[in-house]
């Protein structure tokens, strides 16, 4: 089977979407987590330690330090 580049370019589509999907409900729980709807209902100091407990806990498909 080859694989052209419109093939090559629907599975990088699907991919990218299933990613941001995942990313997407991972915020919703770690928001869900802090008691918020938003970050912006958090004042500055919560809102460092709702991102460093993002930063830390996702493990995104391309992620690096």
């Amino acid at each position: 089977m080859k694989l052209t580049e419109v093939g090559l370019r629907k599975i990088l589509r699907k991919m990218i979407r299933e990613e941001e999907t995942a990313y997407q409900k991972f915020f919703q729980k770690a928001l869900s987590k802090f008691g918020v709807k938003s970050p912006a209902d958090m004042d500055d100091e919560k809102k460092k330690e709702f991102f460093d407990y993002v930063d830390k806990n996702w493990a995104g498909a391309e992620e690096t330090d």
